[in-house]
């Protein structure tokens, strides 16, 4: 009986030695989920931007190779590039669900792989617009739009000048500077300010609004107001660069503003003192865009410059409160681009002698074919899939996230849209057609 018992414990210690030695000795499988990060980078209709994050041993975080699949397909293969690698699906269909999974090779074995990653891309948008047109001035004079603002859909600015006719019937030699859209209808209106001693009617060729109390118009001076009453800005004497001449600004609020405009000139207000941006450039800064990041709170603020017609080059500068950057342009032309716009700073638009997009500041800007090859002015939307582009002789083309239209019934022989403003299903295009200022709105 006792031996009996030793027996059996003996045959039992054998047993769990070798069950030990099994364990010990058979290979280790995948991490799942432990060491590959994907997450979304951005999402359009039809491209997916996926981010691998690799957190394993430091030694072999640049080594490996990569499989992504979607739906249990594989849309993508390739290298791991450092600890980070991002990958772009552009073989998405607009408004689908997906799952994405990614896997990490070594020596063709599979050494880790992601958590599954739910991703719905983006509807398109509707390019079937209404559209009405308004005339301004007396065709004696020229008169025109240089930019416009939607602030809601009962109120929106434009900025620029209209000569009209006095009690006499002739031309009056003030223009108006500004006209106001109330939702059915617009006033012109002049907006005269302070300007070293004098009341000055300034002429304007800017304006970004936060809210009907939050409006700015830029020029020779920046001016700010309510729609009642302004205030001018002396930026000129401010900085002391009395050429200045303001042609666009932006901010992320009222008092984080951006002014740009002739010779390269910059400058930034923070609510309390506006200083002078050394920019790098005697180019003329045409436009400026910017982006806050919903979540830290950072921006990214770009603006455009060039010297119409001249081939003096381009420039594409990166500004922050306290300086300037060049960005690369080895991919653009270098004769004109005017306009510069981003919905999210994922993907941005320049315009001008052509259009060019670029999905991520160190990629190249590629040239968008799919619109007529006719100068364009101005470039602004609403979203990657909500697009508009104005520009010489009536240009209007919208893209709806897959598909560029251009509207040729809206074209003309003898003019131009110097500038387009976009507020959910409302668009306005201002310029000139002839003598007249003209504003395109469009309906969706």
């Amino acid at each position: 009986m006792h031996k009996h018992y030793l027996l059996q414990q003996s045959l039992l210690l054998a047993l769990l030695t070798t069950l030990s030695f099994s364990c010990k000795s058979s290979p280790t499988g995948p991490h799942i989920g432990q060491n590959l990060q994907l997450s979304t980078d951005y999402v359009t209709c039809t491209e997916v931007s996926l981010k691998l994050a690799y957190s394993g041993q430091p030694s072999v975080v640049s080594g490996g190779e990569f499989k992504m699949t979607r739906d249990g397909d594989t849309v993508l293969t390739g290298n791991l590039t450092g600890s980070d690698t991002t990958v772009i699906d552009t073989t998405a269909e607009p408004e689908q669900a997906y799952t994405y999974k990614a896997y990490r090779y070594i020596r063709n074995q599979v050494s880790d792989t992601s958590l599954p990653l739910q991703v719905t891309t983006m509807d398109t948008t509707s390019s079937n617009f209404t559209w009405q047109t308004y005339t301004f001035g007396n065709g004696v004079s020229s008169s025109d739009f240089e930019d416009v603002a939607i602030i809601n859909d009962t109120l929106a600015y434009a900025v620029g000048a209209i000569y009209l006719n006095d009690s006499t019937g002739h031309t009056d030699p003030l223009p108006y500077n500004l006209a106001v859209w109330n939702g059915v209808s617009w006033q012109v209106k002049r907006v005269s300010v302070p300007f070293r001693g004098y009341t000055v009617t300034v002429p304007l060729y800017g304006t970004f609004a936060f809210s009907p109390a939050q409006v700015w118009l830029v020029g020779d001076i920046a001016v700010f107001g309510n729609g009642l009453s302004w205030v001018s800005n002396d930026i000129r004497s401010l900085t002391g660069d009395d050429s200045l001449l303001c042609e666009k600004c932006w901010g992320s609020k009222f008092n984080d503003m951006y002014f740009v405009g002739l010779n390269g000139g910059i400058v930034h207000y923070d609510g309390y003192t506006w200083n002078k941006i050394e920019s790098g450039t005697t180019l003329d800064v045409h436009d400026i865009w910017g982006v806050t990041d919903k979540n830290s709170g950072s921006q990214e603020v770009l603006a455009v410059g060039s010297d119409a017609f001249t081939n003096n080059g381009v420039s594409i500068l990166q500004l922050s409160a306290s300086g300037a950057s060049r960005l690369q342009t080895s991919t653009l032309p270098t004769t004109t681009l005017v306009g510069i716009w981003s919905a999210d700073g994922k993907e941005w638009y320049v315009c001008g002698d052509g259009l060019y997009i670029s999905r991520g500041l160190d990629r190249p800007w590629q040239h968008i074919t799919d619109i007529p090859s006719i100068f364009s002015e101005s470039v602004r939307g609403t979203g990657p899939n909500d697009v508009f582009v104005v520009g010489d002789f009536g240009l209007v083309s919208h893209f709806n996230g897959v598909r560029w239209q251009t509207f040729p019934q809206l074209s003309f022989s003898n003019g131009q849209y110097n500038s387009v403003s976009v507020n959910g299903n409302t668009v306005i295009a201002v310029g000139e057609v002839g003598s007249y200022a003209t504003v395109l709105i469009g309906k969706r």
